[in-house]
């Protein structure tokens, strides 16, 4: 019996609007797909904030077209992905297919996703969970809604930066990674917030825009700050080309185009001596599950988007005792809300 392709549209939203330095907002959009064999089904998703090239109206029409170009058998399919450059230019939509089809075949033969990869378990792996830029007396709220953690990681990038982190350094106790989003014109200014970060400080994510990656070895230098590259290292080329700038990356399965990429990316970060922080694009649950099955790579996990959204359609990891926790049973273990409405393409 072929693949079955469905689909539904869906835009995430905050439970408060996300600041960063490339503005504020109040959601994103996202498509869900589910592809179905002999009974069994494998979700994944595409969520795409309005900084990235794809959109959810292109990412629609490719996945239609990926469907009437069959039929395809899943295994059939995976294969295609990886041998014939399927989707390449659509690594969103990549992601989410590859994501679904691990998904539908570990369901099929009884195994996770993090099996059929080949992943330890999930190691000491620090996780964060995020507070957007905001008004200084807006975090303790903030706080509250988040549940125990590693470390925060905390939005900068705008005028109220250092009083933001001041509140944070004075009110709680946990690691803090700041993250510019490229909102940073000088080295002095981050080294300032580094410095009042102190020994509390696990790095500084992509302090600066995209062609000022050697401004992040004088930052390294002059505060001793571990630098994670994120918007200058989008795939391996970037990787390769300037990775050398940065002490750790941040990988993206959005960004990345699949698992099987992702885990391509972890291992090529290592042999160069990089930490490996997973992050989203806040996803929900089902992305960032799907992420986290590469837990057992990484020593930072940035996959709060769960924690963020007010109407996240899926169920999957947890926080425990402040540590990510993958869900039980085969695939991702992810529980898709039956609201979601589901659009089959074809018969």
């Amino acid at each position: 019996m072929p693949l079955r392709f469905a689909y539904a549209p869906h835009r995430l939203l905050f439970r408060q609007p996300f600041g960063t330095s490339h503005g504020m907002r109040d959601g994103t959009d996202a498509l869900f797909i589910r592809l179905e064999e002999k009974g069994c089904q494998g979700f994944g998703e595409v969520t795409l904030p309005p900084y990235v090239q794809e959109n959810v109206v292109g990412a629609l029409a490719h996945f239609t077209a990926l469907a009437e170009s069959g039929p395809w058998e899943a295994q059939q399919l995976l294969d295609a992905l990886a041998a014939q450059g399927l989707l390449t230019e659509t690594p969103a939509l990549r992601a989410a297919v590859h994501t679904a089809l691990l998904d539908l075949l570990g369901r099929m033969s009884g195994r996770t996703v993090r099996d059929l990869l080949g992943v330890p378990a999930s190691g000491d792996a620090i996780a964060l969970m995020t507070i957007g830029i905001c008004r200084p007396e807006e975090v303790a709220e903030r706080l509250a809604a988040l549940p125990a953690s590693g470390g925060l990681k905390l939005k900068v990038g705008d005028e109220l930066q250092l009083s933001r982190l001041q509140t944070i350094v004075d009110s709680n106790l946990r690691l803090i990674l700041l993250d510019g989003n490229q909102g940073l014109q000088d080295v002095r200014t981050a080294a300032a917030l580094a410095r009042l970060a102190g020994d509390r400080l696990l790095g500084f994510e992509q302090p600066f825009p995209v062609g000022r990656e050697a401004w992040c070895l004088d930052l390294a230098a002059l505060s001793g700050a571990l630098v994670i590259g994120d918007e200058s290292l989008q795939d391996r080329q970037d990787l390769e080309r300037l990775g050398r700038y940065f002490g750790g990356v941040n990988l993206k399965l959005m960004k990345c185009g699949g698992l099987d990429r992702a885990l391509d990316m972890i291992e090529l970060a290592r042999r160069s001596g990089l930490r490996v922080m997973l992050g989203s694009m806040s996803e929900s649950a089902l992305g960032c599950t799907a992420m986290a099955q590469l837990a057992g790579r990484a020593q930072l996990l940035d996959l709060d988007g769960p924690w963020l959204l007010r109407n996240d359609p899926c169920k999957g990891i947890r926080m425990v005792d402040g540590r990510l926790q993958l869900p039980d049973g085969p695939g991702l273990g992810v529980e898709v809300d039956r609201s979601l409405a589901l659009t089959h393409i074809g018969a």
